[in-house]
């Protein structure tokens, strides 16, 4: 980036303006403060929702967020000082400032209380029966795990060793595949793995990742490469052509695209960019209209969060509509389509507690979020359930009562007041009220990932989770040591009903 020349009075200035800490408010004018707010609202706003300064404490603010969105607004952060940059946005330096200074004087200097309570979670849930693998990865980190109900099989996918673990119902190991760095996701088709990668397990925009097709064997065909960071595929018919398309969420870092990849022929695809954004996480598909067109809905984080849907125009041609938008420091990573109040339309739960970015902070607004479909696509929050750090949310009817149950995992639990948020069951006890219970070794892994099946045919869903400890976020010493000691791979949660 081209850099202008300061004259060395303003770096003096700026030292000691952003390094200061004292009485800060005193030396800021309301007229700076407006203009600030005035800026926020133009700049800020223009990528994604307008984030309020309530939303993070001002030591964040200072120290991590602000510095690390100065290069999109023109600016970069060198030994305390703001250097402008020529990106043609012509914000300048004192405007900067002025952004600076509104955030800082108006965030909370304590820690965000959070008002609503989770409640109660009791110790152990009489559902499930919790079971580990005798055999253990030394140091594990699971980024995937997955249960096939029609053949009785597990699998889990080891992100730093870039091998995909099969085993059966009764916990033998069958085989293992080596299928990449970063393994995200995998779908089963008849003998068949067809098995995501991300190529590289931290923050990047490095086109590392790939998509093979696998057998038990070992043999593999790679089908697609230099994908950027994909998390998620799904695979499905989108241009009634018989062929079977892909729809691809590449994450990435500061880019990535949400695409849609068009079935050719014999192992040839052509790329459809839907969103050439980063923050792809999912995708399911679904004919919200009615016009017997398979649609796509999608959750899109990393700054300009919310769930679109993609309703298919034919052709090949897809329409983006924005049905739920939140604040960028939202965590959105997760949702599913359930139809809530039983009225024929799929409600959207999501779950939003990726704390990531910078140090972790608890915040309030993290948790799970049940939105209701009015019948014509627009959807309203109806609950709110607070749980710090969450990661992921699956809905199904665990107990067989005939109302859908909840089960959540939380990377980013509250372990030191708190630490059985990192498991969740949820049972329903009607009228959108959840009893929340937990498991007895809910602290035994830092579970990331989590799927629901029946693993062992008696008909009635198990929980697989999977555990890895990337060493990220506020966690006690002797849990620490805990996991040092001895930490599964997964742990199979088997459900006691059958």
């Amino acid at each position: 980036m081209k850099k202008e020349t300061v004259p060395l009075f303003v770096f003096i200035f700026l030292f000691f303006f952003l390094c200061s800490c004292n009485n800060r408010e005193n030396v800021f004018s309301d007229k700076n403060i407006k203009e600030g707010y005035d800026l926020s609202k133009k700049y800020c706003a223009s990528c994604h929702l307008f984030p309020e300064p309530s939303l993070l404490d001002k030591k964040t603010w200072e120290n991590h967020v602000l510095p690390k969105m100065a290069p999109y607004l023109g600016f970069e952060f060198f030994a305390n000082a703001y250097i402008a940059g020529d990106t043609g946005i012509g914000l300048k330096m004192e405007q900067w400032n002025n952004i600076y200074r509104y955030y800082v004087s108006q965030a909370p200097e304590d820690p965000l209380e959070r008002k609503e309570k989770i409640g109660e979670i009791a110790k152990k849930s009489p559902l499930f029966e919790e079971i580990s693998l005798k055999e253990n990865i030394k140091e594990p980190a699971t980024t995937m795990v997955l249960i096939d109900s029609i053949n009785k099989r597990i699998f889990f996918g080891d992100g730093m060793l870039g091998e995909l673990f099969a085993y059966s119902h009764d916990l033998v190991k069958q085989y293992a595949i080596n299928a990449g760095i970063g393994i995200s996701n995998v779908k089963i088709k008849d003998t068949s793995l067809w098995i995501l990668s991300m190529g590289i397990m931290h923050p990047s925009d490095e086109k590392a990742g790939k998509l093979i097709v696998a057998n038990r064997t070992d043999s593999s065909l790679q089908l697609m490469d230099s994908l950027q960071r994909p998390v998620h595929a799904f695979y499905t018919d989108l241009n009634n052509d018989q062929l079977e398309d892909i729809v691809m969420s590449e994450f990435g870092d500061r880019s990535g695209a949400f695409s849609w990849f068009e079935k050719k022929g014999k192992d040839t695809y052509l790329k459809h960019v839907l969103r050439a954004l980063p923050g792809s996480i999912k995708s399911v598909v679904h004919d919200f209209d009615h016009d017997d067109k398979p649609d796509i809905i999608a959750l899109m984080a990393q700054g300009d969060e919310g769930v679109f849907i993609y309703y298919n125009q034919g052709g090949g041609s897809f329409r983006e509509e924005r049905v739920l938008r939140f604040s960028p420091s939202n965590g959105s990573n997760y949702f599913e389509l359930a139809d809530f109040n039983e009225d024929g339309f799929l409600d959207i739960i999501t779950s939003n507690g990726d704390n990531g970015d910078y140090p972790p902070i608890l915040k309030p607004y993290h948790g799970i979020r049940i939105f209701l479909n009015d019948g014509r696509n627009q959807f309203e929050e109806k609950l709110f359930l607070p749980v710090n750090g969450i990661g992921k949310v699956i809905v199904r009817d665990f107990d067989q009562d005939g109302d859908l149950d909840l089960a959540s995992i939380a990377y980013f639990a509250d372990f030191k007041n708190n630490p059985s948020e990192a498991f969740i069951y949820w049972e329903n006890k009607g009228n959108f009220k959840f009893q929340p219970s937990t498991i007895m070794n809910v602290s035994e892994g830092r579970w990331i990932a989590m799927d629901a099946g029946d693993y062992d045919g008696d008909n009635d869903l198990d929980i697989i989770l999977g555990n890895a400890d990337f060493r990220l976020g506020d966690v006690p010493p002797e849990l620490k040591k805990k996991w040092d000691d001895y930490s599964p791979s997964i742990l199979i949660l088997k459900n006691k009903l059958h």
